[in-house]
């Protein structure tokens, strides 16, 4: 008997930006079967003052959050990568950058390996 089951690529490459608003903002969370590894996040200070940053990752299927990095420092016009390392979130996890700056004055841009492989 063939099952039919959705055809999901073994590895998505994906280049993710945006801009943050002041506050927490979801970045990223899948909802597929897949197992995804952040490769590397660049976040940009436009503004003119030192503004403060909090990453966090909430496990799939709890309201917990965990913090990377909590309320660190970015000074004006400077860029920060949160991940000194690889980050490997599974289905439904979710990925948080919350700021005091005003809305617009961070971007940021995430790097990440979806891999399907079971």
């Amino acid at each position: 008997m063939a099952v039919n089951t959705p055809s999901i690529p073994l590895n998505t490459f994906r280049l993710i930006t945006g801009s943050l608003d002041q506050g927490s903002n979801t970045i990223y969370q899948e909802d597929l079967d897949v197992a995804s590894i952040v490769l590397s996040c660049a976040v940009t200070n436009k503004g003119d003052d030192l503004k403060h940053l909090t990453v966090e990752i909430t496990k799939s299927g709890s309201s917990t959050p965990f913090a990377l990095v909590f309320s660190a420092s970015l000074p004006s016009h400077e860029s920060f990568d949160p991940f000194p390392g690889k980050v490997v979130l599974e289905r439904n996890d979710k990925l948080t950058m919350s700021t005091d700056a005003t809305t617009g004055d961070f971007d940021v841009i995430l790097s990440v390996l979806e891999n399907a492989n079971q």
